[in-house]
């Protein structure tokens, strides 16, 4: 039995601009996708379960070596997933060439339309079976920037950068003191960050904005004052407002949210992170009347650290 771990993400900086090389901070998140593969002998095939926590939600019969789908119960989704699998054999030509039956368990502890990384922890893991590159496995099929990639191989928040097509990352020193005033607020509306990557006209990005956000990913890593960071999440917003055309999710929304508010990568859905002075009890009420339910604390979505202990805080 091989065994595969991946953590989910989130992208608090760069959304879009990334993919013209901006800085972007992202973070690694506690909900993971597992992957458990069992060889054995038998008919040359893949028989592949994907559960959420203990419910079967997705099951696929391929037989080997031609990756023919035999039975599914969503022809979608398994086409993307013999696609994905055909790329990583084209990676590593030696993955899947043991003519066996392999059981493959997917298992993941969160809800995939929360839009956190279902593709890309399924993608991690897989190039981890296939032993291929995961952000040219990413590249194949997805698309992207890579960052959620690099969040699943990650356990801290990191700063993120495409050089010429590469992904560049390492450790960001974000570890904010006010975290307790931090919360995650899912939207229930299910973005696909491919078609909206694909939609979206960067016609109007500039180099200035594209500074602009990297400086404002820079200080957001060090920022050490709740004030300071809800500017520069709202100088944020505004950027890439103007620059997508598209109206700010408080303006739409939540006008008059007693803080900032901020989309977190795709527009107009997925979730947002609020920043406010208000009490956890105040801000969870709003956000309920509103009737937006699937509220986090930043210490119960974000995986923890050594400089940041944050069980020991909240």
């Amino acid at each position: 039995m091989k065994s595969f771990v991946a953590n989910t993400k989130l992208m608090i900086s760069g959304e879009y601009l990334v993919l013209e090389g901006a800085l972007a901070l992202a973070l690694p998140l506690k909900h993971k996708q597992e992957l458990s593969v069992l060889e054995q002998s038998g008919t040359p095939s893949i028989e592949w379960k994907s559960f959420i926590n203990n419910d079967l939600w997705f099951e696929l019969n391929v037989s080997l070596p031609n990756f023919e789908i035999l039975t599914t119960t969503d022809f979608k989704m398994a086409q993307t997933l013999v696609s994905l699998l055909k790329s990583a054999g084209q990676l590593n030509p030696h993955f899947l060439k043991v003519q066996h039956n392999y059981m493959v368990t997917s298992v993941m502890d969160f809800k995939p339309e929360w839009g956190i990384g279902s593709s890309s922890t399924l993608v991690s893991n897989l190039a981890s079976w296939a032993e291929c590159d995961p952000f040219e496995l990413n590249k194949s099929v997805f698309g992207g920037s890579g960052y959620d990639i690099a969040c699943a191989r990650t356990s801290t928040p990191i700063m993120y950068h495409l050089d010429k097509s590469v992904s560049c990352y390492r450790e960001a020193e974000f570890h904010p003191q006010f975290h307790k005033n931090l919360y995650f607020i899912y939207l229930n509306i299910k973005q696909s960050s491919k078609d909206s990557i694909q939609k979206t006209d960067l016609s109007r990005v500039t180099k200035a904005s594209i500074d602009r956000i990297s400086a404002i990913s820079s200080a957001m890593e060090l920022s050490d004052s709740l004030q300071i960071f809800q500017n520069l999440l709202e100088e944020h917003e505004n950027i890439i407002s103007e620059t997508l055309q598209v109206k700010k999710v408080k303006d739409l929304f939540f006008n008059d949210f007693n803080g900032s508010i901020k989309s977190l990568g795709a527009w107009g859905g997925d979730f947002i992170l609020a920043a406010s002075s208000e009490t956890e009890s105040a801000v969870k009420n709003y956000f309920e009347q509103k009737g937006f339910k699937t509220f986090f604390r930043f210490s119960e979505f974000i995986l923890p650290n050594d400089k940041l202990e944050l069980n020991s805080l909240s």
